[in-house]
């Protein structure tokens, strides 16, 4: 596939760009426009709301910072030191933050024109605020939560009746994001008479909500690369080659190391997992692995504070171009972000969401530069999500892993099983899923033990792992591709041992796995988990005392046991471990089994009542008294105990049964001799009834 074609020169555009844009586009070192670029700008200058969907690294934060300032620079009155000429509104901080680095480029050239990044976290809104009044900003850039703040503190002093442009950048995100409440009040908020421009690489059913409420008459804006080869449309850059490796479960952190040490020794790198808890653990492991010795590791997710964030992103950016980094990080770095020199993106768990499969791919090959991306799929059971992106227009061809990641397209068949380190009959592959997959081949087995060493040396990595393995399983399971990805055909043993756990965690998933300590596929390490310490101090004490603690009220149970003999184990009601539903079976049985003697009891006194029998004759088996009182603690959803204590002891409330029984001999008695009627004898029985 060729590079996308430029689509002209800045000064062929039409209304023509001022000499001071022209001048800071040509320093930027953008001697031509992308096909966004020349399809949205002229737009925007002419006072049109625009729809632009564009695939990622086309250009499009300059397509609406270049409109924003023309408008602003022609005005034919200055804005006032409150008033606000145009607000960008940003899903993340990181894309924020990045849209203001690109706005400054052009601070030389507009040096009357200024702005202000409105994020939070990093700063409080009274800051933000003294900030605002201080700097008199023209143009404010920022995420939905602080900007809404900030709109409606009449405090601030923000006057947005002047408001030329509202843009919403990455808009589709924004709403994925649950920040449809927010985009809302802020629109509310802005005049009517403003221009719009929603930018995102995908479009969705609530973005076209969204136009249809905030934009007035838009004109949709829509690039696409061609797929020379296909003959059709595509959703990533052309730049960009993109593949997938079928491997196991437990291969994917030896694949990741390979891939890194050979592909991307002098780049900068961007690898992807599922859950912010795995990012920590395998920051953490890879970072103390001597094979990526040579590396700059970093880690970032949307659950890191604030600082620690900026500072990641940061440091990770400021990496020079030639030196080796890696960035491990969730999907919040997946969209929009512009990362220089980022030539290789690694997906070792697919996104949960489809959609954010692109934006990933997208880090890589930015702006025309040649770019590769990988996903790593377990063989057997996740394939089918290459013919998935396929249908997308995604392209994604096959690449090999052993011998370094050359794109293989047409691979044989008996290579796909070398790689996988095991003999497989391609008739138990064909329409079948494998739930227990091949044991490890000896490279993995070796690789595996070293990071169980290195776990061992720090019991802080066993508890992150720990979590890694199991946010990992509940992120699984609510994947969106779930006829792809499907929790049940997971390999819990071979992830366990991809992790490089020491001990499997107690959650629900593994209730039913459990064989002698560990599960199928996986064996728990032979080591005295008591001794197992924390490299940090103040952790590890804490430790301690909570040990010695448990194992004092331990030996005081055993002595208190052992000085009351097992008189309290007779006492004591053996634990009901059942599940909720067989609780609710015994429960339904115990009413049924009331009805039928309540049922029983009747027909003895109707008996009684006819003269068909005598008084105490039958009662045994006709009807029990002492099932009678428990009906009466059944049926008002109170306990044996609570019973016993609400009515002084169980021997009264025999007594008082046995005395209603006789009220109802003598009541069958007035019947007999004339003095009572059926209707009457029935009602009374039953009001008793009640009462018990």
């Amino acid at each position: 596939m060729a590079s996308v074609a430029p689509a002209g020169s800045w000064e062929s555009l039409e209304p023509k760009l001022s000499p001071q844009v022209l001048d800071a586009v040509s320093t930027m070192g953008f001697s031509e426009m992308t096909p966004v670029q020349s399809g949205a700008i002229p737009l925007f200058m002419k006072n049109k709301d625009v729809v632009v969907e564009a695939v990622t690294g086309s250009g499009k934060t300059l397509s609406f910072l270049i409109p924003i300032l023309e408008k602003i620079h022609r005005r034919s009155r200055k804005l006032g030191p409150t008033e606000v000429g145009a607000i960008v509104i940003s899903p993340t901080r990181e894309l924020a933050t990045q849209i203001t680095k690109v706005l400054k480029d052009f601070e030389p050239f507009f040096q009357n024109i200024s702005h202000q990044l409105l994020i939070g976290g990093e700063t409080s809104l009274e800051e933000d605020i003294a900030t605002f009044q201080e700097v008199h900003p023209d143009i404010l850039i920022g995420t939905p939560g602080r900007l809404e703040d900030i709109l409606s503190q009449k405090r601030s002093g923000v006057n947005v009746k002047e408001l030329e442009v509202l843009v919403l950048d990455e808009a589709d995100r924004l709403l994925d994001m649950g920040f449809s409440v927010s985009l809302n009040k802020i629109m509310s908020l802005l005049p009517k008479q403003r221009r719009t421009g929603l930018f995102s690489a995908t479009m969705t059913d609530g973005l076209s909500e969204l136009v249809r409420a905030g934009l007035r008459n838009p004109v949709r804006v829509v690039v696409k690369v061609e797929d020379l080869v296909g003959g059709g449309g595509q959703r990533t850059p052309a730049s960009l080659h993109i593949g997938y490796i079928l491997c196991t479960t437990s291969q994917k952190l030896l694949l990741l190391t390979h891939l890194l040490r050979q592909e991307a020794n002098n780049k900068k790198t961007i690898v992807y997992f599922a859950t912010c808890a795995s990012v920590d653990y395998f920051y953490k492991l890879l970072s103390r692995l001597p094979a990526l010795s040579d590396f700059a590791i970093h880690s970032l997710h949307g659950k890191m504070e604030t600082k620690k964030r900026s500072l990641t992103f940061k440091s990770f950016t400021d990496i020079p171009a030639g030196s080796p980094g890696v960035l491990l990080c969730t999907d919040v770095a997946s969209r929009g972000l512009d990362i220089p020199d980022v030539d290789f993106v690694v997906q070792v768990d697919p996104p949960q969401d489809p959609k954010a499969f692109t934006h990933r791919c997208g880090r890589a090959g930015r702006a025309g530069r040649e770019g590769k991306a990988v996903v790593f799929l377990v063989k057997g059971k996740e394939e089918t999500y290459v013919d998935f992106l396929k249908v997308r227009k995604v392209p994604i061809q096959r690449w090999g892993w052993k011998g370094g990641p050359e794109i293989t397209e047409d691979m044989a068949e008996e290579d796909e099983d070398e790689e996988m380190g095991g003999n497989n009959n391609d008739e138990d592959l064909l329409g079948k899923i494998i739930r227990d997959e091949p044991e490890d081949d000896a490279e993995n087995v070796e690789f595996l033990k070293g990071l169980q060493k290195i776990v061992k040396t720090d019991r802080d990595l066993h508890d992150k792992g720990t979590m890694a393995y199991v946010s990992f399983i509940r992120s699984y399971s609510k994947h969106e591709a779930s006829f792809i990805f499907r929790s049940r055909d997971l390999d819990l043993g071979a992830l366990a041992r991809g992790y490089a756990l020491l001990r499997l965690p107690k959650m629900p998933e593994l209730k039913n796995e459990k064989t002698g300590g560990g599960i199928q596929g996986f064996t728990p390490a032979d080591m005295d988990m008591d001794k197992y310490k924390y490299q940090d101090k103040q952790k590890e004490a804490v430790r301690v005392k909570k040990l010695a603690e448990y194992k004092a009220k331990q030996e005081q149970k055993e002595k208190e046991a052992a000085l009351n003999g097992n008189s309290n184990d007779k006492k004591r009601k053996p634990i009901n471990k059942a599940s909720a539903w067989s609780e609710k079976q015994e429960a339904k049985e115990r009413k049924m089994d009331r009805q039928l003697k309540k049922q029983r009891k009747r027909d003895y006194l109707k008996r009684l009542a006819n003269g068909e029998i005598k008084a105490g004759e039958g009662k045994d088996g006709e009807g029990d008294d002492d099932d009678d009182e428990e009906d009466k603690k059944e049926d008002t959803g109170k306990g044996e105990k609570k019973a016993t204590d609400m009515s002084g002891n169980e021997d009264e409330d025999d007594e008082d049964s046995w005395e209603a029984l006789a009220r109802e001999e003598r009541l069958a008695k007035k019947v007999k001799k004339g003095k009572l009627s059926s209707k009457e004898f029935d009602k009374e029985v039953g009001n008793m009834f009640a009462d018990l």
